[in-house]
């Protein structure tokens, strides 16, 4: 749906796109403190908050905002809202392929701990999402191993949550705000519904568990070398000295 979006010409946000700009993430995290009564001192997120957040795309989908459909439905009441409804049989496969055995890569958990402005703060969001959305209450990792309970309790939960979600947004968006889509629709409804006229391309259809996949390991891959470097960087000085030292310790024999 980003990919359909953005060939309409609506830059779309996805939770992929928070690594691009992690003060995202730390917003993400205070609008869940106030959604769900974390932090009192936060108050709940209205369209200020949101503009902060969103007010540079034209749409949005995925998680973390799908967990907000209520609070921007409100926030935003020019705005439409694509409800993609999909055989729960088949959403489950995807959403277990793609977002739940990407967040059991085993490389994750050391990640979050060396690199906590990027890969910590996105896991931070997936156990908020998973414990309040998900009812899941496992922690996510032990030390730096994943805790196979969390997942299990993730996956047994999952298909209940996304028909709750499905019922929520009919629920709390008007009727002539809302399309109700089927992928398999194609563009001739979200174009009409949009306002929009038919591209001239196929609508778009590629493999993505293997993009976010690759997307995760990327993150993942620049966490580490982020930290590597940062270790060099302040290893140095000690480096220079212990050499400065040999090299002085050599002269004088």
């Amino acid at each position: 749906m980003k990919a359909a979006f953005e060939i309409l010409g609506i830059p779309t946000a996805h939770w992929v796109t928070m690594g691009e700009n992690p003060p995202d993430m730390s917003m993400w995290l205070e609008a869940f403190a106030a959604k769900f009564d974390l932090d009192s001192s936060i108050q709940p997120f209205g369209r200020a908050e949101f503009d902060q957040l969103l007010g540079h795309w034209g749409g949005t989908t995925d998680q973390p905002a799908a967990f907000f459909a209520e609070e921007l439905v409100q926030a935003y009441p020019e705005a439409k809202v694509v409800l993609v409804e999909r055989d729960v049989d088949r959403w489950y496969k995807s959403y277990s392929e793609c977002v739940i055995d990407g967040t059991a890569n085993p490389l994750i958990p050391l990640a979050s701990k060396i690199d906590r402005r990027i890969i910590g703060r996105m896991g931070e969001l997936t156990d908020l999402i998973v414990k309040y959305c998900f009812n899941v209450h496992e922690p996510r990792a032990r030390g730096i191993i994943n805790n196979p309970e969390f997942f299990s309790q993730w996956r047994a939960n999952a298909k209940r949550t996304y028909l709750e979600h499905i019922e929520i947004v009919k629920k709390v968006t008007p009727e002539d705000r809302l399309l109700i889509f089927k992928l398999e629709d194609g563009w001739e409804p979200l174009c009409r519904f949009l306002g929009k006229p038919v591209p001239e391309v196929p609508f778009p259809r590629f493999n993505e568990t293997e993009a976010v996949q690759e997307k995760i390991n990327l993150y993942i891959t620049q966490s580490y070398k982020r930290s590597i470097l940062k270790f060099a960087k302040q290893a140095m000085p000690a480096v220079i000295a212990l050499v400065a030292a040999a090299l002085w310790w050599s002269y004088q024999r």
